[in-house]
């Protein structure tokens, strides 16, 4: 028994150690090719100490404070017994591999995996599907903002055909998930309880199954639903903050309003599966993006394409603050977890 948990233990650490440092050597590369640039970093902490603070805690404390309220409330309302602090540990978590695998959703499967960890089938699946709201609810309120901020700025591509393209795509997802919402919560259609989780998903049902009645469950309640979709575009609406925080930093006179219409856009270029992060994708979206509107605008705006890599900058440095979180849980936080639900 001592030698099998030994060897699991062993096996733990060297797949630790293989994320991290296939993560480290990615954030390296990036650095070394001048995706992501510390300097800028710095820089703004020397120059403009106060910004830097505030852009921090808006994205660090209230931006992430906002996710992880929004998933804590789903996982309450689809009765899965979790502490308040178990939940924070796993958002932290998230963050932390999210730096560090590819894409910026590649933190939730880590924290569906702690998640699931301990649980029956009936439970896990109930947890899964608030993994799954909490993701749709996330993309939607991008979508939704996106297309009232293109709305906004309707006079930046009434003569660019590629803002106009970007116009078109917002709009007509829009108006698709707009369709998909009100089917969803069709009042005509059946409703199952979200009661129902604890009567109707049992183990015996399998994962599949319970999964599919818990995503039913949540259209008996649509206010959470749509008070899930508020607080999403509340955390998007605050990367648009940020941005205007780094542009502030580095002295680049850029109104508001440009901020909220380029955000949407380069936080689903972050989202793409490549590398880490989005790390260096958006940076080279923010670059064409801001030129096409600089053009539009009949301007020249110098420095603009650096704001992406400071946000990134920001974004890689809160994660890394959350490292500890994943150890502690390692160290038997799941344990407590188990106490508190017992």
């Amino acid at each position: 028994g001592n030698l099998m948990d030994t060897s699991r233990n062993a096996s733990s650490w060297l797949g630790n150690v293989l994320r991290i440092g296939l993560g480290a050597l990615a954030i390296y590369l990036l650095i070394h090719t001048g995706a992501l640039k510390p300097h800028l970093l710095k820089q703004a902490m020397r120059t403009h100490p106060l910004w830097y603070v505030e852009a921090f805690l808006l994205y660090a404390v209230v931006l992430e404070g906002i996710a992880y309220i929004r998933w804590y409330w789903l996982l309450r309302a689809a009765k899965v017994d979790v502490s308040a602090g178990f939940v924070l540990r796993l958002h932290l978590i998230g963050l932390f591999f999210s730096s560090i695998l590819p894409g910026g959703t590649g933190g939730d499967f880590v924290k569906g995996f702690y998640l699931l960890r301990g649980r029956d089938k009936a439970e896990g699946a109930a947890a899964i599907s608030t993994m799954v709201v909490d993701r749709v609810a996330g993309t939607l309120g991008l979508i939704w903002l996106g297309t009232l901020t293109n709305i906004w700025n309707y006079k930046l591509w009434e003569d660019s055909p590629i803002l106009g393209g970007q116009a078109f795509v917002f709009l007509g997802a829009s108006l698709a998930s707009l369709i998909l919402i009100l089917t969803y919560l069709a009042p005509w259609k059946s409703r199952k309880s979200i009661e129902s989780l604890t009567s109707e998903s049992n183990p015996e049902h399998g994962f599949w199954k319970g999964l599919w009645i818990a995503l039913a469950a949540f259209r008996s309640s649509p206010w959470i639903f749509l008070g899930v979709l508020v607080l999403a575009m509340c955390v998007h609406f605050s990367i648009v903050g940020v941005y205007a925080l780094c542009a502030e930093m580095l002295e680049v006179d850029i109104p508001f309003k440009i901020h909220a219409y380029v955000v949407p856009a380069l936080t689903m270029i972050n989202g793409i599966p490549i590398s880490p992060a989005g790390l260096g994708f958006g940076e080279q979206g923010g670059k064409v993006l801001y030129h096409v509107i600089d053009k539009a605008r009949g301007l020249t705006t110098h420095g603009h394409t650096e704001i992406p890599a400071l946000f990134h900058s920001i974004v890689l440095l809160t994660s890394l603050l959350c490292e500890p979180a994943y150890f502690f849980m390692k160290g038997g936080a799941r344990k407590e977890d188990s106490d508190a639900r017992n």
